[in-house]
């Protein structure tokens, strides 16, 4: 079955969702996957997103449309002029969680580790996380390994979905990239793809999320990164094209 019609929806950005230019990507999806989710009353499986330019603060429009029925439903999504995305959903995921990935659970309070200080007039969205580096990885150090690996939380009782939690979540660190210059250099996200698992209710606002560079040229860089729950269980995996600007 294929449904034609257009559902019209809007999302307003607080400005302090900023990234560099416009709102963070990952809020950006995270908005049309919940346009999809309204218009088709399904739960997010998978999502491809391109962002083509920045989205400023303020209301944007999001519409939803080819939507394709059944079991697996699939429909497009465009916010203003500025992004598009395939969002892949599913009316049944089932109630028995099988992973053959994980990560050992947290043996200690993640919070009494150091923190990542990021400052807030360099990137305005950071004001909303918090991060506890687990690996010796820093933006700016001049490291070899273009790999991060933290423990994250949102500091906002915020009204997300697990799924719009992901995806901001597997956005919300700099390329792995950053780990091995010295200096701030423009790589924004083109293209944005990220697969949902279910996972085990849990009480714990903290996830692991490991980031990696995996591979670069001078001009393109791909990244990869897994988001674990506190209790060690995949949640949802995510690859980025990203431009480099010199």
């Amino acid at each position: 079955m294929t449904v034609t019609t257009t559902t019209s929806h809007s999302a307003t950005f607080e400005a302090s969702w900023k990234s560099f230019d416009g709102i963070h990507g990952g809020l950006l999806v995270a908005s049309m996957i919940r346009a999809a989710v309204d218009a088709t009353g399904a739960s997010p499986a998978a999502v491809s997103a391109h962002l083509d330019r920045p989205v400023p603060p303020g209301v944007a429009a999001l519409t939803v449309d080819d939507v394709h029925g059944g079991r697996t439903v699939s429909c497009r999504v465009a916010l203003a002029d500025s992004a598009t995305a395939l969002v892949r959903l599913a009316r049944d995921v089932g109630h028995t969680v099988r992973t053959t990935s994980s990560v050992e659970p947290a043996s200690d309070d993640p919070s009494t580790l150091p923190r990542l200080e990021i400052p807030i007039d360099f990137v305005p969205f950071s004001q909303h996380l918090d991060i506890r580096p687990i690996n010796a990885a820093r933006p700016f150090a001049g490291g070899d390994s273009p790999e991060f690996d933290v423990w994250i939380r949102l500091l906002d009782n915020l009204d997300f979905t697990t799924a719009e939690r992901s995806a901001v979540l597997l956005d919300a660190l700099p390329p792995g990239l950053f780990a091995t210059l010295t200096m701030p250099v423009a790589i924004p996200t083109v293209e944005f793809s990220a697969h949902f698992a279910p996972t085990t209710p849990s009480d714990s606002p903290w996830h692991r999320l490991r980031h990696r560079t995996v591979w670069a040229t001078d001009t393109l860089c791909v990244d990869e990164t897994e988001l674990f729950t506190a209790t060690g269980e995949l949640a949802a995996q995510a690859r980025q094209l990203r431009r480099i600007l010199n």
